[in-house]
């Protein structure tokens, strides 16, 4: 246990010490991003692997600055983790050496894979996204996008940690998003967080971080599952297994890519007297029936009163995932139809909310009409309304 709690000291300090080598050129308002010091590397990774998640409930909500000890306890609470200092020397120099090589530095990013053209990982717009992401996102996504940033350690929910591979909010059924999704959370934030909205920078900055945030993660994701491979089977060739992971790894985002459009995502035209029409009301009913149904994957089982005593659950990060309050008037994926429909139907596979592929459109519309009209009594029928707030 000492020898763990010296290694978590080592960690952190080199964080601190890269977040201080690079707060003195952090520009100011109207100042030009310099570069990064072409001596900076990213660092290797210390911290817990998540493997596998609990599946009982957390005992409460994850508290700021104690991500470490938290993902120190999953273990105990029936998860999975893995220290990547149980990984030999040799074969750690080795991936090492290898995600250099195929990634590069802060200072000159790259992706050396046949595949990284196509989704946009060149040289130029990564160094370009990289001065960007240096600007705007260090502070608290962290040089190697760990979500342990400066700014992030002291915020819950925490910051992103990219390095998993994993993001919630996307159109795709899969915790790989589309290129649309990053540049939708960039230009909209994520309400009730500390993610702010970036739709104030021009469109080919947004277009640039979001191309910069896959490189992180790809990189770290190679880095995870190789680690992962070599914690299991210590004797693994490690850099023939981070290939491989590369290789796969940019499969899965081509993938996403290319994945269809789901069908219906269009908003619904409205009817022209929202809340007030009996069409509306018709729909608000339909929502409320399939919103409380009694299934194994019914909304009710995780959003209990309606949200407002949410039941916790561990997300793959192995941290704390609250279902949102749908009394609520914010949403953290945003509240637009398409945004509701999107969780709907493809559900956030990183922190369990099922998808619902058998569903069909006018039922997926029906539930977005009851989620947009629950924060405002007025939106809904007298019936429904009654149960939603039975005390006004």
């Amino acid at each position: 246990m000492g020898s763990e709690r010296n290694e978590r000291r080592v960690h952190r300090g080199a964080i601190l010490a890269a977040a201080l080598l690079l707060a003195p050129s952090l520009p100011g308002c109207g100042e030009s991003t310099p570069d990064y010091p072409s001596t900076l590397s990213f660092p290797s990774r210390a911290d817990r692997l998540v493997l596998k998640a609990p599946e009982s409930p957390p005992p409460g909500p994850n508290t700021a600055g104690q991500l470490e000890e938290e993902l120190a306890r999953l273990d105990a609470a029936g998860g999975k983790t893995a220290d990547p200092a149980r990984v030999p020397g040799d074969a750690r120099q080795v991936l090492n050496r290898f995600l250099k090589d195929a990634f590069g530095t802060p200072a000159a990013p790259t992706v050396a894979a046949d595949t990284a053209g196509p989704l946009g990982l060149t040289p130029d717009p990564l160094a370009e996204g990289g001065k960007l992401f240096r600007r705007h996102c260090l502070q608290c996504h962290n040089l190697a996008g760990d979500g342990r940033g400066p700014a992030g350690v002291g915020v819950v929910p925490f910051p992103r940690d990219f390095r998993r591979g994993e993001f919630k909010f996307t159109t795709t059924g899969t915790g790989k998003p589309r290129h649309a999704d990053l540049l939708r959370t960039l230009e909209h934030g994520l309400k009730g967080t500390a993610m702010p909205a970036f739709g104030l920078l021009p469109e080919g900055d947004r277009d640039l971080l979001a191309r910069y945030a896959v490189y992180l993660a790809v990189r770290g994701e190679v880095e995870f599952r190789t680690l992962a491979t070599l914690t299991d089977d210590p004797r693994a060739d490690a850099r023939a297994t981070a290939e491989g992971h590369l290789k796969t790894i940019l499969a899965e985002w081509e993938k996403a890519q290319a994945a269809p459009q789901p069908a219906g995502l269009s908003p619904e035209p409205d009817d022209g007297e929202t809340g007030k029409s009996e069409a509306h009301a018709a729909a608000v009913r339909r929502g409320y029936q399939l919103f409380v149904a009694k299934a194994d994957n019914s909304c009710v089982t995780c959003h209990a009163d309606f949200g407002r005593k949410p039941v916790l659950r561990y997300d793959v990060w192995g941290t704390v995932a609250k279902p949102a309050d749908l009394t609520a008037t914010t949403l953290k994926g945003g509240t637009r139809p398409q945004d509701v429909f999107a969780r709907v139907r493809n559900g956030i596979p990183a922190v369990g909310m099922p998808a619902h592929p058998d569903y069909t459109d006018r039922q997926v519309w029906d539930l977005v009409r009851f989620v947009r009209s629950a924060p405002y009594p007025r939106e809904l029928p007298e019936d429904v309304r009654a149960v939603v707030y039975p005390n006004p």
